[in-house]
């Protein structure tokens, strides 16, 4: 056992190792430095008494690595490894000495990340600019490793992909998201479908409009990601939309300041009105990480509760409100299509905002079939399909 976790590394070389008292630095030839805690070393060690051989968790805790615990000597073995040995033995199997894979301390050291090869950097959008982004073929996504990679990168970067052409099953709402993924059940089930209800529950279940929105505003963690399958479209009218709401807030952000300095500090209550439960959020329309990035949208004008407060801040919120509902129904931001039997709508709901304009049911069916996912399993779905695509392209790595 070369790593301690599952991954699959691509060797890198090592032009220099440097001790100190509190660890070392690895020297690379593509000018890289590395640099890592003795300490977390020593737990990260991939020997088997060291890392369970089994789930390449893990043996060894901070409790178990003494305080003045350092490495005495670094050298690269016959097989390109970097060998440390270690000030002190921590138990009875322990030889004094760790092997460590040159990539994964790369790695490790470096980004934490997979290195994925292509950009996944964060790319906004407006109306014209999707309708330009390529569609995917949902055979060669479900067959080919190499296109199933493509299609998960750009959703990463884009938060939406239309992907056409998949077999017209019912099942097929489960397939291609478990090949991703985890499916999330939230309380319309595993999987839901939309279409009209005797008795609807939602405004999805009925012919009207539904302006742009994300899903279960009103759930502590929305959902990450939705994917919506078409089986059905005949109807008059029913096309779906499409807005980027991180681009939106960007917008708003550079025109408004103001106005965005509320949608991202001020909280609102979201109420679902259902006869079977009663879920509430108090909570901004953004959501910034600790970095002050904008990382979630949450934006459902009819899950909106009345404001409270004093009176002229209201007023504030609510036509700063108002400003970013319209945008977000905008044909400048707002894509519109319609959907055919076989194309699955795949979207990052804490970030694009869905929508559909009202259709007549008298003239036709529409029958979609959707499920939720949480956001991190597009990046571990894609981390495992890099590992695949390692394995594949690069046998001699470890």
């Amino acid at each position: 056992m070369l790593t301690p976790d599952f991954a699959i590394y691509a060797m890198r070389t090592i032009t220099g190792l440097e001790v100190s008292p509190l660890g070392l630095s690895v020297f690379y030839d593509d000018g890289a430095v590395s640099r890592h805690l003795a300490a977390d070393l020593r737990e990260h060690s991939p020997e088997g008494h060291t890392t369970h051989p089994m789930t390449r968790e893990t043996l060894l805790s901070p409790l178990d690595v003494p305080d003045n615990f350092h490495i005495t000597h670094a050298e690269l073995d016959e097989n390109g490894l970097v060998a440390l040995h270690w000030s002190e033995k921590l138990s009875a199997d322990d030889n004094g000495v760790s092997c460590f894979h040159p990539g994964w301390l790369y790695q490790t050291g470096l980004s934490g990340e997979t290195d994925f090869g292509v950009d996944l950097s964060r790319q906004l959008w407006r109306a014209d600019d999707f309708a330009a982004m390529p569609t995917v073929d949902g055979r060669k996504v479900l067959e080919d490793e190499e296109a199933f990679f493509a299609f998960l990168a750009q959703f990463i970067r884009t938060g939406a992909v239309i992907v056409r052409g998949l077999p017209q099953t019912p099942e097929m709402i489960e397939i291609l998201p478990q090949k991703i993924g985890v499916i999330r059940t939230s309380n319309f089930g595993h999987v839901f479908e939309v279409k009209i209800k005797p008795e609807a529950d939602s405004n999805a279940y009925t012919g009207e409009e539904l302006l742009a929105h994300t899903d279960l505003a009103t759930r502590e963690y929305m959902p990450g990601l939705q994917f919506l399958f078409c089986l059905q479209n005949d109807s008059d009218g029913g096309f779906s939309t499409l807005a980027d709401g991180f681009a939106i807030a960007e917008h708003i952000k550079q025109t408004n300041p103001d106005a965005y300095k509320l949608l991202a500090s001020r909280p609102i209550d979201f109420v679902n009105k259902a006869k079977t439960s009663d879920y509430r959020m108090h909570v901004p329309l953004f959501h910034c990480n600790a970095a002050g990035d904008l990382d979630e949208v949450r934006w459902t004008s009819w899950l909106r509760a009345p404001l409270r407060g004093e009176l002229e801040e209201m007023a504030q919120i609510y036509k700063a409100q108002k400003l970013a509902y319209q945008l977000g129904n905008s044909d400048e931001f707002k894509a519109k299509f319609k959907l055919q039997p076989g194309d699955m709508m795949c979207f990052d709901n804490r970030r694009v905002l869905h929508g559909r304009t009202s259709f007549d049911p008298s003239s036709g069916g529409r029958w979609l079939r959707g499920c939720y996912m949480e956001r991190e399993e597009l990046r571990s779905g894609l981390r495992m399909s890099a590992r695949r695509r390692r394995q594949a392209d690069l046998p001699a790595s470890f």
